[in-house]
């Protein structure tokens, strides 16, 4: 029985679906937005590689059964059922956006005809039958869930012939309507439910994938102990229990990634610490480890667990992201995005995909779930610690101590007694076994050299202090005399030096004050000291190199507030606004550790402040201005100006006749922030990258506290997100995608062992560019990402793909596309095979020998005759064999 159906999105779904079903005798109209796809597709011109496709194009234009049109509401004018194909773009936690769905179902409601089908055949979510329903607003069209298992390369064959046809609904009338269209073909029909049908699909694929990474491990165990994989996927093939499909070794399945500089708060024991992504990489540990996410609810971030972190060389294009408020991210091309869309709904987009129409949030606010409870106290000695080198360190007697040495000598100090109670000090290691430790007492490197505290307190006016460093502050070391320094204007900051000198001497520390011309000084003269502020505070020497201590992300709000307050003291600034009543705070550095770390903590305090990043003609680094503005977040920070300051400042915002807000970001009824993309550079690059899979929400909050989606492959990243989302952790599926990454690694090191232990500068041979053969398509292409480790190792790559016949999106540009298989192999030192395309199989070995430099093949696909290949010279190496 013929029926009338309509098709919304002609890619590579939507295509063979009308196709084929216009092959099976239905009257199809196929529609999309794209008006000159649209008319290739009338002249009979296929956009996309698919074997079988074009007959059967020809085929159905001839008949008069199938038509295209430009805009869905056309296409289902006269329809029965029209199936919905658009694009479903995953995140890395597998969150499909649904937007182009919702739209496409709000284009085709009002004109369905009453009592129409709508059938899903994209990728989507489970529940995503019920969004559908809602955007179409009709109650007498009914939903049906109809999910694809097409296979790129074979997707005629895949519908025509199908293992099944899983069909999903609430309404059994309507999924017998929709089961009836594929009534001609010899197979199995299962009718279920949509949150069913839609599981159906993802876990077809996770499984698939888990079988591939299964049989990728097990070929590695095969090379460690001299086993055949060959025979040994044979021989596990055979059982029926298991089954020979998808037990093909490989160089991987193809995800997205970060650029090491960029960063991430990241807990571990309840300490907070501020890592770059190649930091982080470089510290994996098998502690548990939480990094700052975004569940999406609120404005606020929480610490979520930090599940995976890898690195991969990596040649393709960058895209630096930039926004409103001056947030910037450089992360891979394909790397997802949470984003708002022009019409408000959010949904997951591509970085290479982002426009001026979309917005990423930011957070705004203390993390939630966080006890804040860092030490109030810090202990400048350490006697198990290797870096307190007690032979040169000398401790000073408190009051306590000493009493206490007058009634009882410790063995320890016996020979030493006079000596003691002559000076009133001993060595660290005296001091702590004999009980002489109290919180009076003092350390110095020197016996008559600047003493300084066991103890100190690190409470707010500590901090502020610390922000003077950071503003106003060095280090500086001469042979092995170390000292902190703090340099003021001479007339108009001797406030400054009087807070930190009288600071220190409160603390029994000495100072030396000096004023000349240009500057007032506070310096300590300690090796002590300055280690504990630049080593261990992590402060910095410089201007350059400050950065906002890690100890300060675990404590309250008063001590947050006064080290910004310190910073803004020594290096800040207001001004009016075209002359007033408007007023702008300001900070400049051009430390971008610095200006990440204020950022993040003003967030926390609930303040948005604009970047700006610039450097002047004869600058030699960029300075990072911080702003901000808007009466209402003027009001709640005026804590970061001095007291007079406060007063004129309050006093002159009062007098607006209207408060204007901030313009660079918006604040959602849900209270969330976002910024607006304004540009979106993609640059090739070649460099190492870096992945973290973060659990539940699968997102971090990155540099400047800007949100990204995490980076793990797509198709098991569904499975896993549906896992979570019903409570349940698949640490087996993470594994796997685990195992996958490492692959890439592995056929990439064989090639560079192959080569002598270095392709640098050699040319390898590459036959197989594309996701799989029979496909044109190089997204998550398992190829590119052994291409590109491969490239970062210094290899010339000469690439041969049937469909590859010059340079395009997705390819690295450093790659040489070759004609022939032959030609890509001329003067390699090695050829490596990573796409299974059939007519590698049958390229003499012989012939290949004659042109290539050294005879080594790299058989990523076990497809060669590897006994032909031995014979004519090669050295061969598959996968576990």
């Amino acid at each position: 029985m013929s029926s009338r159906l309509a098709v919304i999105g002609t890619g590579y779904v939507g295509l063979t679906t009308g196709v084929c079903l216009a092959h099976l005798g239905h009257r199809v109209v196929c529609a999309d937005i794209d008006a000159s796809k649209i008319a290739r597709l009338v002249a009979g011109e296929l956009p996309i590689v698919e074997d079988g496709l074009a007959h059967l194009l020809a085929e159905g234009l001839e008949s008069g059964r199938l038509s295209f049109v430009v805009g869905g509401a056309a296409a289902v004018a006269d329809c029965d059922i029209a199936f919905l194909c658009v694009p479903t773009p995953q995140g890395d936690d597998g969150s499909a956006d649904l937007s182009y769905i919702e739209t496409a179902a709000r284009e085709i409601a009002s004109a369905l005809p009453a009592g129409a089908i709508v059938v899903n055949k994209s990728t989507v979510p489970v529940g995503s039958t019920k969004v559908v329903e809602r955007a179409l607003g009709r109650p007498d069209v009914r939903v049906v869930s109809n999910p694809e298992f097409l296979r790129e390369g074979s997707a005629v064959r895949d519908f025509l012939h199908p293992d099944r046809v899983v069909v999903g609904a609430d309404d059994l009338d309507a999924a017998q309507l929709v089961a009836d269209l594929y009534s001609s073909l010899d197979t199995f029909t299962l009718v279920t439910d949509p949150p069913s049908a839609e599981t159906i699909k993802y876990a077809a694929n996770a499984f698939l994938a888990t079988k591939l990474s299964f049989v990728n491990a097990i070929a590695a165990v095969c090379e460690g102990v001299g086993a055949n994989i060959d025979d040994v996927v044979t021989g596990i093939g055979s059982d029926k229990r298991i089954g020979a499909a998808f037990l093909q070794p490989g160089p991987g399945w193809g995800g997205s990634c970060f650029d090491g500089r960029e960063t991430v708060l990241v807990k571990e024991h309840h300490q907070v610490r501020l890592m770059r992504f190649d930091e982080l990489f470089a510290s994996s540990t098998d502690t548990t480890r939480d990094v700052l996410s975004w569940d999406g609810y609120g404005p606020r971030p929480i610490f979520k667990p930090l599940q995976a972190v890898t690195s991969r060389p990596y040649e393709g294009d960058m895209i630096a992201i930039k926004t409103k408020m001056g947030r910037r991210l450089r992360v891979t091309a394909d790397h997802p995005f949470v984003a708002m869309q022009p019409d408000g709904s959010i949904g997951v987009v591509d970085a290479a995909e982002l426009t001026t129409s979309h917005w990423l949030p930011l957070t705004v606010g203390q993390p939630s779930e966080f006890d804040r409870h860092g030490s109030s106290e810090a202990v400048l000695i350490d006697t198990s610690d290797d870096r307190t080198d007690c032979s040169r360190t000398h401790v000073r007697l408190g009051t306590r101590g000493a009493a206490r040495l007058a009634r009882h000598i410790p063995g320890i100090m016996q020979s030493r007694l006079h000596e003691v109670r002559r000076s009133n000090t001993a060595n660290p290691t005296e001091v702590v076994i004999g009980g002489l430790l109290t919180e009076d007492a003092s350390l110095s490197t020197v016996r008559n050299g600047t003493f300084v505290p066991i103890a100190i307190d690190l409470g707010p006016d500590f901090w502020q202090v610390v922000g003077l460093y950071l503003a106003e502050g060095h280090s500086t070391q001469d042979g092995r005399r170390r000292r902190l320094q703090w340099s003021f204007h001479p007339h108009h900051e001797e406030h400054f030096v009087d807070l930190v000198s009288d600071f220190w001497t409160k603390l029994g520390v000495k100072v030396t004050r000096t004023r000349r011309e240009t500057t007032s000084c506070v310096t300590i003269s300690s090796r002590l000291f300055a280690a504990w502020f630049v080593d261990e505070l992590g402060l910095g020497t410089s201007a350059y190199d400050h950065r906002i201590p890690d100890a300060i992300w675990n404590l309250d709000d008063e001590c947050q507030r006064m080290l910004l307050r310190g910073l803004w003291l020594g290096d800040g600034s207001w001004s009016y606004v075209n002359g007033g009543p408007s007023v702008v705070l300001e900070y400049g550095t051009v430390s971008r550790s610095l200006a990440d770390g204020m950022v993040r903590l003003l967030a926390q305090q609930g303040i948005v402040a604009r970047l700006k990043v610039g450097r002047t003609a004869k600058a030699t680094a960029d300075t990072y201005w911080l702003t901000i503005s808007g009466a209402d977040q003027i009001r709640r920070c005026v804590w970061l100006l001095e007291d007079d300051e406060r007063e004129i400042v309050l006093a002159s915002i009062d007098r607006q006749a209207r408060e204007i807000r901030p313009t660079g970001y918006r604040v959602d009824a849900e209270g969330r922030t976002w910024v607006r993309v304004v540009e979106a550079t993609r640059e090739h690059a070649s460099q190492f990258v870096y992945s973290v899979e973060v659990a539940d929400t699968h997102t971090v909050v990155t540099s400047f506290g800007l949100v990204a989606h995490n980076c793990f492959p797509k198709d098991s990243r569904a499975m896993v997100k549906i896992a979570n989302d019903a409570g349940y952790r698949f640490d087996l599926l993470s594994g796997v995608i685990t195992v996958n990454e490492q692959q890439y690694d592995r056929a990439a090191q064989k090639v560079i062992d192959a080569c002598g232990g270095s392709v640098f500068g050699k040319i390898v041979a590459v036959w197989g560019l594309t996701f799989k053969a029979g496909t044109d398509d190089l997204r998550e292409s398992p190829s590119l990402h052994v291409v590109e480790r491969l490239v970062a190792a210094g290899a010339r790559i000469v690439a041969h793909d049937p469909t590859v016949t010059q340079h395009r999106i997705g390819l690295p540009t450093s790659i040489e596309i070759a004609a022939s298989p032959t030609e890509a192999c001329r003067d390699a030192t090695a050829l490596c095979v990573l796409t299974e395309w059939p007519e590698y199989a049958s390229v003499t070995a012989s012939s290949i020998a004659s042109v290539m430099s050294a005879r080594t093949v790299v058989d990523a696909r076990n497809i060669l005759d590897r006994e032909a290949w031995k014979s004519a010279g090669f050295t061969y190496q598959g996968i576990g064999r």
